[in-house]
Parts: structure tokens; C-alpha cells; sequence
């Protein structure tokens, strides 16, 4: 007999690959596993998201009693899928923050650009009337050359005039001189 209960021993693998399945009285502890990772679609095109799996862990051995193992299996489940869901809330707000930053970013650098486009418009503007105030001076500078150049010309032709008169005054006064044989009174003083 000792043979026979030696035969039926079972050896259990190390490291399962499935939980135990439960029997019909077990039933209603039977919690379903889902995924440790939820499929994820990422949200901005722009950053790639990669996925660390955490290495496989070494499995230790079951103890005989499939109760207690099953009641660990379920909490490592449990603790797994809490794991995952803050992971994925972690990704989730690391995203939003990232968004939220890109979005004021972006608008920090339209309101940059206005501002720039505002005073350049206004820089411009200041340039167009400096340009018409200058030319209005350069018009009343030329006005001015002009007008005193026009009372030069007056003056040149006043003393032009006298210089002629004076011209024919003298030419008139030698005359008279010398028909009448007197010196002029005027040249005397001189010497």
C-alpha cells in the first residue's frame, strides 16, 4: 500500500501558468482578472509612450492548502490592478499637464507675436510721419534758400544799379571838368 500512495503523489509545477480553477463551491469567490495593462490610446500624437513591464517574478512555492494560495493569487491580482489603474491616472494627468503647458505656451507665443506686430505697425507709423515732417522742413528750408537767394538777387541788382548810376554820375562830373577845366572837389580831400 505504501507503493500505491507513493505512486499517487502528484508533483506540482514550481511556477503555475494558471491559477487553480475552482470548484462549484468555491464559485463565488472567483473574482475575473483583467489585463495588469488596459490597452491605452495615446491622446497627443507628439510623444511616444513606452510601456516598462516589470520582470517576471520569481514564483515561490504553493503551499498544499489551494485556498490560501487562491486568496493571494486574487490579492496580487487586486494589488496589480490598483497598480495599474494609478499608472494609468498617472499617465492620464502627466498628459493633461503636458497639454496644458503646450496650450499656454502657445499662447504666450501669439500674444508675443501681436505685441511685436503692434509696435513694429506703431514703429512704422512714427517712421511715415517723421518722413513727412522732414520733408515738410526740407520744402521750408528750400522755400527759404529760395527766398534768399531772390533777396540777393534784389540786392545785387540794387547795387548794380547804383554802381551804374554812381558810374555815370562820375563819368558826368569828368565831363563837366573837363570842359569847364576845374578839378573835382572831392579828390582834393583825399590828398
Amino acid at each position: 500500500m505504501a507503493v500505491e500512495d507513493a505512486k499517487k503523489v502528484e508533483v506540482e509545477p514550481e511556477c503555475p501558468l494558471e491559477p487553480p480553477v475552482a470548484t462549484h463551491e468555491d464559485e463565488k469567490a472567483i473574482v475575473p482578472v483583467e489585463p495588469l495593462f488596459p490597452e491605452e490610446k495615446p491622446t497627443d500624437d507628439t510623444k511616444a509612450l513606452s510601456i516598462v513591464e516589470k520582470p517576471a517574478e520569481v514564483c515561490e512555492e504553493k503551499p498544499l492548502d489551494s485556498s490560501v494560495n487562491r486568496d493571494d493569487v486574487l490579492a496580487k491580482v487586486a494589488t496589480e490592478k490598483k497598480e495599474a489603474l494609478i499608472k494609468a491616472w498617472e499617465e492620464s494627468e502627466k498628459s493633461k499637464a503636458e497639454n496644458k503647458a503646450q496650450q499656454k505656451l502657445t499662447s504666450i507665443g501669439a500674444w508675443e507675436n501681436s505685441k511685436k506686430a503692434e509696435l513694429e505697425a506703431e514703429l512704422k507709423k512714427l517712421e511715415e510721419n517723421l518722413e513727412k515732417k522732414k520733408a515738410k522742413y526740407i520744402e521750408k528750408m528750400k522755400n527759404k534758400i529760395v527766398l534768399i537767394h531772390k533777396k540777393a538777387e534784389e540786392k545785387r541788382a540794387l547795387t548794380e544799379a547804383r554802381r551804374g548810376e554812381e558810374l555815370l554820375k562820375a563819368e558826368e562830373l569828368a565831363a563837366k571838368c573837363r570842359a569847364t577845366g576845374e578839378t573835382p572837389k572831392k579828390l582834393v580831400g583825399w590828398f
